[in-house]
Parts: C-alpha cells; structure tokens; sequence
C-alpha cells in the first residue's frame, strides 16, 4: 500500500460486516400507540426507504393507510430515514406520536448504521485531543443510554460526525475527508427526490 502523509490514513473505519446490514431492507417499521379519551389506539407504522413515504394501520385494521409526510416532534421538519429510531417522536397526522417498538430488520439496520457511524465518532475524538485541547460542546459526544432495539439516534450522529469532521479539518484534513459520513447515507437519503425526478412515460421500462 503506498504510502502517505498521514501513517494511519488508511485503517480500516468499519466494523466487521456481521450479514445484517443494510442490503435487503426496504422498509422500516416500528409500532406505537397514542390515546384518544380513555381508549388507547395502537399503531403500525411502515416507511418505504426508497419512496420517502409512510404507510399506518391502526388497531387491528388490516388496511395500510397512506400518510404522505410526517414531522419531527421538536424540529418540525419532514422525517426521513434517518430520523427514525425507538424513541423517536413524530407528528403523524396531528398526533404527537413515540416510536415504541421496531421489527427485527428495522432494528438490524439500525444497528448496522449506528455500528460505522460510531466508528466514526470516536475516531474524531480520539483525533481532536491530539490537536485542541478545549473541551467540546456536550452534544457532540452524547448517546442515548438505552438498550432497546433500534434506538440509536443516527440523525445525532450524523450531525455529531458533521461537526467534529469540520472541527478536524483544520488540522488533518485529509484524515477528516476519510472520516467523514459514508456516501452512501448521503445517497439513500437522496432515493425519494431521485425517484419522483425520473421520467414515466410510454416506452420507458
């Protein structure tokens, strides 16, 4: 391999692929409930990863409802695939709503994505104390502490990796570039702009 300026450039970011990342998963899905009155409704809730779009059954109805847009509980912004995680709280249809439980795939790929982003994470870190003594802003290192399946905010973490990123480039640039959020994310957050931008028409397949 040759060789560059900086030694350590070229470690391996990744953690070892355990066979349940993100390939194959098309939708994420999570239950929860809200109240009404006495009665406590309980809800599915199903996101198609590719589309940008959600899908709701309520109670023991076998019909998917289609919901075209929900909204972060505190930002206010359309969700997208990576605000989404147990524990996350939504505005769906007016209804303030918290994530309660996901399903296995859901919870795979969650963690799979948490897994290269923490890498990530600590990487920059370890790297900023070589170079900047201050202290940083608390955000940029809190995590959760929840054990519950598929509940690693990623949102966060992308920001949190955003942030130290810029704050390393100052001092390693080539290093920050490499640690720097997966294109991929960045690709599959694109996926529903890209879809709605494709031409449909006779002769197309």
């Amino acid at each position: 391999m040759p060789a560059s300026g900086d030694e350590d450039d070229d470690e391996v970011l990744e953690p070892p692929d355990t066979g349940s990342g993100s390939e194959g998963c098309h939708c994420l899905e999570f239950d929860s409930w809200w109240n009404e009155g006495n009665t406590r409704r309980f809800v599915y809730i199903r996101y198609n990863i590719s589309e940008g779009a959600f899908q709701m059954a309520i109670d023991e109805d076998s019909n998917l409802y289609h919901v075209p847009v929900a909204y972060g509980a505190r930002s206010g912004e359309p969700a997208g695939v990576w605000d989404l995680h147990v524990g996350a709280e939504l505005d769906i249809l007016g209804r303030m709503t918290t994530l309660q439980h996901c399903s296995v795939t859901t919870a795979q790929w969650n963690k799979y994505w948490a897994d290269r982003l923490q890498v990530r994470h600590k990487r920059l870190v370890d790297e900023l104390r070589k170079y900047d003594t201050r202290k940083n802003a608390p955000w940029l290192t809190f995590q959760r502490n929840s054990t519950e399946a598929g509940s690693v905010d990623l949102r966060m973490l992308m920001g949190q990796i955003q942030s130290l990123g810029e704050q390393l480039r100052e001092y390693r640039p080539r290093l920050a570039a490499k640690l720097a959020l997966p294109k991929e994310m960045l690709d599959i957050e694109e996926m529903p702009k890209q879809k709605q931008q494709q031409p449909v028409g006779p002769g197309l397949s």
